[in-house]
């Protein structure tokens, strides 16, 4: 409960009090001026200012309770009394007393909710200074020419400044080095002109710092009228980000190292594996054994490949050769390239797309290579004898080619993160021999040549649909 204004240390009965003493008061000051004023006139001229100070300062009962009191003692004292008339009251004086009562409680009421809502109003202020002030971010309000209309007690404890020494100031006004102050106020004004939120990033006294600049609106006339500035100490995110991707670069290098040196041993194994298998009176178990040699190896030189590609590709040293090039005559070359794999696994590839050709300006080899790791991709996770289907369709300025399977499906959180290097959906992870770097590869190429790239599935054991996007060729 709040307490009324001017009351907050005193105890209930203390208002009670207070109330009969102002009560006293008023009731004194109309005996002294008897003689002053008429005769029978003012009865209640000293009373009302005690009441609306009794309600004010102490809350509804007490003002009610001295109200009631000085409605007796006027009654008593300063009314002219008629022993034949009810309540010994002229018609007159009797509707004036009711009249004069009912002025007063209605001012007990509203200097109560009056001194109320100046409470709630104080107390809501003061909580959110206490909010601001214990908080870590530093909050900001700037006007127009750029100046502190508030700031939150955070920014004493990071420049030992008092918070009053910032309003009505700018940055450069406080001291904040020039190549600073350019930055924040071209961020401000860019809020000011634009009417959107802004982020900008800093260094200051050996720390970094987060800046979100957010406009707040007139509501009359909806224009900015001052910007609301959060700025949050990020150095020890940006400790860890600057880490992170220092390790990442270390990743890519040692993955890029890891492939290159394998490249030859692989090329000596495959070289070795055709020798043998050229050689005359082999043997059933002799033939099989090269088999299966030469398809893992053929596999593991596809695994370096795709893994050196992606190294390119996030280092942007890939090469990348455009030129118009049909669509459909790449979807056939891909179905080609996976050939062998589809009979081992007894799937069947079915393609479709429209009868005109659907052109796209593209490096060739690369979007093979797009399209033959989704058809690996779906082949590997389909079941024996199924059916994956391979369509292209034309969607506006865009063709875009969908690889539908029935495998073994995507779980839904994890539609988002697919295509990230290195990730593998537990629905088909016992299925999974790669290392995860397919889709990735898939992501990457296809963004080169300005295209997109997404999965659907309506989840485990229920299939899923890859999506390619690509612009038309003379969009």
């Amino acid at each position: 409960m709040i307490a009324p204004a001017g009351s907050a240390r005193l105890h209930p009965w203390l208002g009670y009090v207070a109330g009969i003493g102002l009560w006293a008061v008023g009731w004194g000051a109309r005996v002294a001026l008897t003689g002053v004023l008429p005769a029978q006139g003012f009865p209640f001229l000293t009373f009302f200012p005690v009441v609306m100070l009794a309600a004010y300062l102490f809350g509804i009962g007490p003002g009610l309770l001295c109200a009631a009191l000085s409605v007796l003692a006027a009654y008593i004292s300063f009314f002219p009394h008629d022993p034949s008339a009810f309540l010994h009251l002229a018609q007159g004086d009797l509707i004036a007393l009711v009249f004069f009562s009912s002025i007063l409680v209605v001012d007990c009421l509203i200097l109560h909710l009056l001194a109320r809502s100046r409470q709630v109003a104080a107390q809501r202020e003061s909580d959110l200074r206490e909010i601001t002030n214990n908080s870590p971010d530093i909050l900001t309000r700037f006007d127009r020419e750029f100046r502190h209309l508030f700031v939150s007690g955070a920014i004493e404890r990071l420049t030992g400044k008092a918070t009053s020494a910032f309003i009505g100031k700018t940055n450069a006004e406080l001291g904040m080095p020039q190549a600073l102050c350019e930055q924040w106020h071209a961020s401000l004004a860019q809020v000011f002109e634009q009417a959107r939120p802004v982020s900008l990033k800093f260094e200051f006294d050996a720390q970094i710092f987060a800046t979100r600049l957010v406009p707040e609106f007139d509501r009359e006339t909806g224009a900015v009228k001052s910007v609301l500035g959060v700025t949050r100490d990020v150095t020890e995110v940006d400790r860890h980000e600057r880490a992170l991707e220092a390790n990442d670069r270390l990743k890519d290098q040692l993955l890029a190292t890891v492939a290159h040196e394998l490249r030859n041993p692989i090329a000596t194994m495959s070289s070795g594996i055709h020798v043998l298998e050229r050689q005359p009176g082999l043997t059933d178990p002799s033939l099989r054994a090269l088999g299966a040699m030469r398809r893992q190896t053929q596999q593991m030189t596809r695994l370096v490949g795709d893994l050196m590609d992606l190294t390119r590709i996030r280092a942007h040293l890939l090469d990348i050769t455009k030129a118009q090039v049909d669509l459909c005559e790449l979807m056939e070359s891909a179905v080609e390239s996976c050939d062998e794999l589809s009979r081992q696994k007894r799937v069947q590839v079915n393609l479709h797309w429209p009868e005109k050709p659907m052109e796209v300006v593209g490096d060739a080899g690369r979007l093979i290579q797009v399209f033959g790791n989704l058809l690996t991709n779906a082949i590997k996770f389909s079941p024996e004898g199924g059916v994956v289907t391979m369509a292209a369709m034309r969607s506006g300025p865009f063709h875009t080619v969908a690889v539908t399977d029935q495998g073994a499906g995507i779980e839904h959180d994890m539609l988002s993160t697919v295509f990230e290097p290195f990730v593998q959906a537990p629905a088909g992870r016992s299925q999974q021999s790669g290392l995860g770097i397919g889709l990735a590869l898939v992501k990457n190429l296809v963004e080169v040549h300005g295209g997109e790239v997404w999965a659907t599935s309506a989840g485990p054991g229920r299939g899923a649909e890859f999506f390619v996007q690509l612009p038309a060729a003379g969009r």
